[in-house]
């Protein structure tokens, strides 16, 4: 990490700040709010501009504050916070009246003119754009600045070149959706930017123009955008996911990596109780090797259990007869419209899903997602219906809980909760309470957690959460996959206990063709990298499937390596919207690296310089491949690895 902190320059003249990194430097930028007149107050309005200094600990360590202050005489000021630690800083803005103010737009750092508000040594910018959830398969683009899109939550800004870059994003969660945006000229110059509080478009599935909520107060608050330069990014990605950490911890979970099974690909919405015993019992068939370090195995309900809720006891005590520990499925914050007018289970009757439905200012209800509509997370009857949902969850029995489209309670509305404004504010209501319910205080028991669909930030209410969306058994769901863990391995073990790379189909998803061997073994290798969930998802009333399922699932040597519940780091070939092809990761006695080719027709030769993956440069090195376990020697600093279509290895490189 390389920053020049003397470099920040704050303007008094004219209430613009600057700030200087060994990299290059942003230029004459300055913060502005949207007030509910329609008025955009910006920092270079104000005629008074000072500045004072203190030295402050924040929930992220100690920091000096420097604080510019922008008046002119009115009944607003604009405050601007810039918390300077070792590593990075941190620019918050707040607006202060003598009367209550209201927005739903803050930016604090903001750039526009002709001239390039940011500037960097070298050529050919680059700008990550990343989604705001992982619904309707949004994945991570690595656009030339002049293409780029809204990034959501965060982004890195970086040469072509290297592993430097500026990492930047959002460490509150409270209130606000905050977006980052960057345009450049023809000549590719970066002449706008922009950190803005209060984002609400098709992406934060706030459809049909809706805008986001506002906020007010005698005293109102931006997000604390982070911003640092990294010599190396993906150290600046873990800074940031550590900031975010000690500003609202990870769901604590002291139990190991999950091994086991999930219905949804295997069956989709035809499971059944006798699927399910017949999915347990081959479970237990390969127990030896593919189970969690503890000696279990989960073996889970998706959706569509809701048919046959009179079998939920025997399911539960099936898998326990096996020595297994049961799952399920819930969705809090959705219903389908033929339920409109049935009553709410768990509100006496007191409530239609009519009356829970989210609404917009004009009344109505919120245009559906992925057919789908959302509930208020804040309305009574919303809070009732979880409550005994979870109740008959614990009552069950079940150890385990994939929830689903937790995205339709972070939507903008007018909310049952009148201290409620914005979706931010809902999300963090309804969640809350939702965890609560399923908490080991109620239970007797820790039930695990795992978000499916939702959105990235804010984090905090699940153990694991699905790095990306549905993502099957064929090569490109595989590089696909790998697209999102490229851009959140860091999330692992940090905002989140474990990533969750979905369920891994081996053989055959329910409602497609068959994969190859490679295939399979390819979509395994996802699941270890991640960090990760090991939860397989096949029919094993199929014959094939239980063939494929044995050959790959039970590779010790490879389970091991995913019992430690590490995240890979990608080491190279990420560009655009294409995944690194090599991840990495560290361990006692070795590196362990996986190498993928995403081509089904292309062989591949893949060249890693040793250094890329933690060794010194030139060292001798001794490869093993982890299927074959065939030791090769490497004595020039370099490790070759020769990839047949569709193929991918594990390996350890060791000294």
């Amino acid at each position: 990490m390389s920053m020049d902190w003397d470099g920040l320059q704050l303007n008094e003249e004219t209430g613009c700040f600057s700030i200087c990194f060994s990299g290059g430097e942003f230029k004459n930028l300055y913060a502005q709010v949207r007030l509910q007149d329609g008025t955009c107050l910006k920092t270079t309005d104000m005629k008074q501009h000072t500045k004072r200094v203190s030295e402050e600990k924040t929930e992220i360590g100690g920091c000096r504050r420097e604080e510019f202050i922008h008046e002119d005489g009115g009944r607003i000021r604009l405050i601007q916070q810039f918390d300077v630690y070792p590593e990075y800083i941190t620019i918050r803005l707040l607006a202060e009246g003598e009367d209550v103010l209201s927005t739903n737009c803050m930016t604090p750092l903001c750039g526009c003119g002709e001239e390039p508000v940011l500037v960097m040594k070298e050529k050919d910018i680059r700008f990550l754009s990343a989604p705001f959830d992982n619904d309707k398969w949004a994945k991570f683009v690595d656009y030339p600045v002049k293409y780029s899109r809204m990034s959501y939550e965060f982004t890195v800004v970086h040469p072509e070149k290297g592993n430097s870059g500026l990492v930047m994003g959002s460490v509150d969660h409270e209130c606000w959706k905050t977006g980052f945006q960057a345009a450049a000229d023809k000549d590719g110059s970066i002449v706008e930017f922009r950190g803005i509080s209060g984002v609400a478009t098709e992406d934060t599935r706030d459809l049909d123009g809706a805008e986001h909520g506002w906020l007010s107060g005698t005293q109102v608050c931006s997000s604390r955008i982070f911003l640092g330069w990294f010599e190396d990014t993906r150290d600046g990605l873990q800074a940031f996911g550590k900031a975010n950490a000690a500003v609202k911890p990870a769901l604590p979970w002291e139990g190991p990596v999950i091994f086991g099974w999930n219905s949804w690909a295997a069956l989709m919405g035809k499971v059944t109780f006798e699927k399910y015993k017949e999915a347990c019992d081959f479970m237990k068939s390969i127990k030896d090797t593919y189970q969690g370090s503890d000696g279990k195995q989960y073996v889970n309900y998706d959706a569509a259990w809701g048919r046959f809720t009179n079998k939920m006891r025997d399911s539960v005590a099936y898998a326990e007869a096996n020595g297994q520990e049961p799952g399920t499925y819930y969705s809090p914050f959705i219903t389908h419209e033929h339920q409109f007018k049935q009553e709410v289970p768990g509100t006496n009757g007191n409530y239609l899903f009519e009356d829970l439905l989210l609404r917009d200012k004009d009344g109505k209800i919120l245009p559906q997602i992925d057919g789908l509509y959302s509930l208020d997370p804040t309305h009574p009857g919303t809070m009732d219906y979880i409550s005994y949902e979870t109740d008959n969850i614990i009552k069950w029995g079940f150890r385990s809980v994939k929830t689903d489209f937790v995205g339709h309670g972070c939507r903008e509305g007018i909310f049952y909760n009148k201290d409620i404004t914005t979706g931010v504010q809902a999300f963090n209501f309804g969640m809350s309470h939702f965890v609560e319910c399923l908490s080991e205080k109620r239970a007797g028991y820790p039930i695990f957690i795992s978000l499916s669909i939702a959105p990235i930030m804010p984090h905090g209410y699940g153990h694991a959460r699905r790095i990306s969306c549905d993502a099957f058994g064929s090569l490109d769901q595989s590089a696909y996959l790998n697209n999102c863990i490229t851009y959140l391995w860091w999330m692992n073990d940090c905002l989140y206990r474990f990533n969750d790379p979905d369920h891994i189909v081996t053989y055959k998803t329910y409602d497609k063709h068959s994969t190859t061997l490679e295939e399979g073994r390819t979509r395994y290798h996802t699941g270890v990298i991640c960090g990760s969930l090991m939860l397989t998802s096949d029919d094993y009333g199929i014959p094939e499937a239980r063939e494929r399922a044995r050959e790959v699932l039970t590779n010790e040597e490879i389970n091991a390596v995913a019992r430690k519940g590490e995240s890979f780091r990608p080491v190279s070939g990420a560009q655009g919207e294409f995944a690194a092809d090599v991840f990495a990761r560290k361990d006692e006695d070795a590196v362990v690296v996986a190498a993928f080719n995403y081509s089904l027709s292309d062989e591949r030769q893949v060249v890693i310089p040793v250094e890329e993956i933690g060794l010194e440069k030139g060292q001798r090195c001794k490869v093993k491949d982890l299927w074959t376990k065939k030791v090769t020697e490497s004595e020039d600093g370099y490790v070759r690895i020769k990839l047949i279509p569709a193929q991918s290895v594990m390996i350890k490189v060791y000294s």
